[in-house]
């Protein structure tokens, strides 16, 4: 095992990766609320309005949407987190806070779209109802956001993204030889 595939700590929120095609940040966090079951109750109860988002969806400027995981399951992503309580609803859906279990990565520059290509192995601009795409051997969502791609990596595998994203940008940065 090579040492520089030990990853010793999860980034932090405002950390950075930048070469001279593309860059990667840690946002800040939001909020995260993870809905199961009659998913249109759901996003009528708790935001009405947002809309769901599959494979490369666009992020929408009041930073309201949901980012669909399957069938009947999604994460609802808001500027701020939510106050709701964890369980099943009458309305036919389960709703549990999940501010802390997701980072957010923002992938932009000229060279964002080969990087995350090349960490993802398949063309991230849609196709799919379903926003999960496999980065770095993880299932993370992904939707864009007008500048670039968003990200969304469970928090326990967010140091293994991080670090082949860095390795990514600084191999798109090397001349072919």
């Amino acid at each position: 095992m090579d040492e520089r595939d030990w990853i010793s700590r999860t980034p932090a929120p405002g950390e950075r990766l930048a070469g001279p095609q593309a860059r990667a940040e840690l946002l800040a966090p939001a909020g995260a609320l993870l809905i199961s079951g009659d998913l249109d109750a759901a996003l009528a109860a708790v935001a009405p309005g947002a809309p769901m988002l599959g494979l490369g969806g666009a992020v929408p400027g009041d930073g309201t949407f949901a980012l669909r995981i399957g069938r009947d399951r999604a994460l609802l992503c808001t500027p701020a987190p939510l106050d709701a309580e964890p369980g099943w609803r009458e309305a036919g859906f389960a709703a549990t806070p999940a501010d802390d279990a997701w980072l957010v990565l923002r992938l932009h520059g000229a060279g964002a779209l080969g990087v995350l290509g090349a960490c993802t192995g398949a063309d991230p601009r849609g196709g799919s109802p379903s926003a999960a795409i496999g980065c770095a051997g993880t299932v993370c969502l992904l939707a864009a956001d007008g500048a670039g791609w968003r990200l969304w990596v469970p928090r326990a595998e967010a140091a293994a993204v991080w670090l082949r994203l860095g390795r990514l940008i600084d191999a798109a940065e090397r001349p072919a030889p």
